[in-house]
């Protein structure tokens, strides 16, 4: 069986799509959620499980479960069979393609790099002092394995030296961020060395790059050392932990931001498995566009130093933006950051991010802290930070709220801070603007649901096709798909145990207008899906009925546009016979 045939067999799209996707059952066939690639605050994105297809009427985007993943993950074909191939249990032989068999290798490198610097922690005598480290940071064995955690020694090349006798280059070991060129001479040394090692995990759980933290009393170079920017690895679009965050998450109804990925390492034998990192980078949008795939719901708990609240501020800017509901837990005064929240007192930590707060009360406590609200020059500085912020919110009850707040705070009227509150457009609001479905004209719909009906109603088609042939007429995308249904429909070599929509899309595959087709194909279903599931039979039939005469009053009116536009034509030259006869078809 083709490995692309033998994976839909095995994979259900709903388990696929609920892995990015909050979905809601919509009726009795069908699934509903908010759409990942466009923002909403309606669902338009359905879910076919029994179809194993998905289609959005917001960005009138729809697939199956390949371009699903493509359109997620940003991958080609090919990547897209590897990756649902493996996540089946499926082998699909490697890809030849130069690009794909670069990530291939760069994963195998880096998945081969994690087993060695985690056989060097856990075995090696070289490794006695980072097993002492790996103790004083209260790090029991299960959570060292679980986030993979090794050592690299301080030998020059004994990383390098193991993948080259694996089978990799030296400058495969280079463009993995694994292995530096010698200053002198010829051959590459280890990047890291002396190192607490922390894999680097994409939100899918593939090794792509590494945090080195030094070992104490070592001076040597900075104190967390990441790899550099590789074809794998990308520091803004990725976030430590989000592999063990999905589904936990999911059951909590957010996510946790920190700073340091041994932050989320503490965090998990707190029992708090919900929380991501953003490895001591300033927050990105490509970051926060990966976790909304997986919540709309986010808690900041950065470090309370300068340089953590202004992360914190930049991120929950860009986070407002994208229409998140964003909460934070404060730290107590004197801890630094959650890792040492939890090795002191880790119930307090849970509770903390449990009872999470509104941003504006985390900005207003920081912003206020030191300043004394009786003096003009602090009440300056308190409004000229919280203001921009209240700009920022697109819910004006939100903004009312909170403007109230502030004003009581300051002991300024409402009404005399509303003037300074510069409204600040989202770039989601923008974004949804500008990314609308296709238009569909009324006849336009009436084809699709008449279309979906057929080819998802037992003998519907056998009851309807003397109409069904009339208002296609002329439409030659129309004819073309109905003939395709025809052939499937009355084909007695079909496979009985498949739909009526299988079918067609077997006779679809490789059709020159094959994407056209199929998305006419997937709107018609998911169209018919959402107006007839939930009427009774009668009112089914009654609306099938007044679908046609639309179309037909339609039909008609087109005709006599034309027939009129040809009597003006005959009579500017005088063909008297073709003025009778286009009268008379004019007067039935």
């Amino acid at each position: 069986m083709d490995p692309k045939d033998e994976i839909k067999q095995k994979l259900d799209i709903l388990d696929l799509v609920s892995e990015y996707v909050v979905l809601k059952p919509s009726g009795s066939t069908g699934f509903k959620g908010l759409c990942p690639f466009h923002s909403e605050k309606s669902p338009s994105f359905h879910v076919s499980q029994d179809r194993q297809n998905w289609h959005c009427f917001g960005c009138n985007e729809g697939g199956d479960c390949f371009s699903f993943v493509m359109k997620m993950e940003g991958m080609t074909f090919p990547e897209a069979l590897l990756h649902l191939g493996k996540k089946v249990g499926i082998e699909v032989r490697r890809l030849s393609t130069t690009q794909a068999n670069t990530r291939s290798r760069m994963l195998q490198v880096n998945d081969l790099a994690q087993k060695f610097y985690k056989k060097i922690l856990m075995d090696s005598s070289k490794a006695s002092a980072a097993r002492d480290y790996v103790q004083t940071r209260r790090i029991p064995p299960e959570l060292s394995d679980r986030f993979g955690i090794g050592f690299a020694t301080n030998d020059w090349d004994a990383l390098s030296k193991f993948l080259l006798t694996r089978g990799f280059s030296e400058g495969e070991l280079v463009q993995a961020g694994l292995s530096l060129r010698r200053k002198q001479g010829s051959g590459v040394i280890d990047r890291f060395r002396n190192r607490l090692m922390i894999p680097l995990r994409d939100h899918h759980g593939d090794t792509v790059g590494f945090t080195g933290r030094s070992m104490p009393g070592d001076e040597h170079g900075p104190k967390y050392m990441n790899s550099p920017e590789t074809p794998i690895y990308s520091k803004s679009r990725l976030l430590f932990g989000l592999d063990l965050a999905k589904r936990p998450a999911r059951d909590a109804g957010y996510i946790v931001i920190v700073e340091g990925n041994l932050d989320v390492v503490a965090s998990h034998k707190a029992g708090v498995e919900y929380i991501v990192a953003s490895s001591g980078t300033a927050f990105t949008q490509e970051q926060l566009e990966l976790l909304k795939r997986y919540t709309s719901t986010i808690v900041f708990a950065f470090d309370s130093d300068a340089a953590g609240l202004k992360a914190a501020k930049k991120g929950m800017s860009l986070a407002r933006a994208l229409e998140f509901d964003i909460r934070t837990a404060i730290l107590p005064e004197g801890v630094k950051d959650p890792d040492e929240l939890v090795q002191t007192n880790p119930e307090l930590w849970k509770s903390l991010v449990e009872h999470s707060v509104p941003v504006m009360q985390f900005l207003i406590a920081h912003t206020t802290r030191g300043r004394d609200l009786k003096k003009i020059d602090d009440k300056r500085a308190v409004a000229a930070e919280l203001l921009p912020a209240l700009g920022e919110m697109s819910s004006v009850v939100e903004r009312e709220h909170w403007l109230q707040v502030v004003a009581d705070l300051l002991q300024i009227a409402a009404d005399q801070l509303r003037p300074s509150i510069v409204r600040i457009p989202s770039s989601a609001t923008s974004a949804t603007s500008s990314t609308s479905a296709t238009f569909l004209t009324k006849s336009e719909k009436a084809r699709r649901l008449l279309f979906g009906y057929i080819v998802n109603t037992t003998d519907a088609f056998d009851t309807f096709r003397k109409r069904l042939e009339k208002v296609f007429e002329g439409e030659e995308l129309w004819i073309t798909l109905y003939k395709l249904a025809a052939d499937t429909y009355y084909s007695v070599s079909q496979p009985a145990q498949k739909t009526h929509f299988s079918r067609i899309q077997d006779l679809l595959s490789g059709h020159p207008q094959q994407a056209v087709l199929q998305h006419m194909l997937d709107t018609s279903m998911f169209m018919a899906d959402e107006t007839f599931q939930d009427l009774p039979p009668q009112k089914v039939l009654e609306h099938i009925d007044q679908l046609f005469c639309l179309l037909d009053e339609e039909l008609t009116a087109h005709k006599r546009v034309t027939l009129a536009r040809e009597l003006r034509q005959a009579e500017a030259t005088g063909d008297t016979e073709a003025i009778s006869a286009l009268m008379s078809q004019l007067n039935e």
